[in-house]
């Protein structure tokens, strides 16, 4: 007997899972993808079974992200797009606008009712994802936590380089220029904030707005989402987990209609 649905979102760079219970997320848990998704996909699984003590048979699995294909002992997979919209919309009831900056990619996505109206995603370039912050902050001397303790004191210099390569030669050389490692860190971050602005002007976006992904928590980054866009910006502590939901809750919205 099926007795609560698990979401696996697994990307490039991590890998996430929720086990939902109709409404109700009973657990999550998040690891490293590495070299197999298939394999640490599986590890996720067991660590959800083992926060909850359901078992395997009692759970239906639905997969998602770049490496939903590599999932086979999944029921069903659902594109990532889908997935996002249905996991904001649970995060953030009517919310209009997701914006998900992940690991290797970012995106914006319309939604009404947890329904995708249109998206834009940033794919074919690192600048503006959470590889991009990374490579930085390891440029700065830094990692991704320091780095994001930065960005309050609000200060900032100017990037002109949209390429993450160029970018990369460009804070050594506003470094080795005097320029602070606040001051570049917030120059960074408005390079990462400039491309989600675009393609949130392609799809038309709206308030509510969610963030989403694994830089959510980067609240120096939110704060410049919302300067720039002049709305707010709200953020969940389950935002990273926004595929993994709404992959869960497929389960129950398919459900619900039989």
């Amino acid at each position: 007997m099926i007795k609560a649905s698990v979401g696996i979102d697994c990307g490039s760079a991590s890998c996430k899972g929720v086990l939902l219970q109709e409404d109700a997320v009973l657990a999550s848990c998040v690891q490293s993808t590495g070299w197999s998704p298939r394999e640490t996909s599986r590890a996720v699984l067991e660590q959800l079974l083992a926060k909850t003590g359901l078992a395997r048979e009692n759970v239906h699995i639905v997969a998602t992200g770049y490496g939903r294909v590599s999932i086979d002992f999944a029921q069903r997979a659902v594109t990532e797009i889908t997935c996002h919209g249905l996991g904001a919309d649970y995060l953030l009831p009517g919310v209009r606008t997701v914006i998900d900056i992940g690991g290797q990619d970012s995106k914006v996505i319309a939604v009404e009712a947890g329904q995708v109206r249109s998206f834009q995603m940033n794919n074919k370039c690192a600048a503006g994802t959470g590889r991009f912050l990374e490579m930085s902050a390891n440029r700065m001397g830094i990692d991704l936590a320091e780095f994001a303790s930065l960005l309050p004191e609000g200060k900032s210099c100017s990037l002109s380089s949209m390429c993450a390569v160029f970018a990369d030669s460009e804070i050594i050389s506003l470094l080795a220029a005097g320029k602070s490692r606040e001051e570049v860190a917030g120059g960074i971050i408005q390079l990462v904030v400039d491309r989600a602005v675009a393609l949130a002007a392609r799809v038309e976006s709206s308030p509510p707005i969610l963030l989403t992904g694994g830089l959510a928590g980067m609240e120096g980054l939110r704060i410049a989402l919302e300067r720039q866009l002049g709305q707010p910006v709200a953020a969940s502590d389950l935002s990273r987990f926004a595929g993994a939901i709404g992959a869960a809750r497929t389960y129950w919205m398919r459900k619900a209609r039989k």
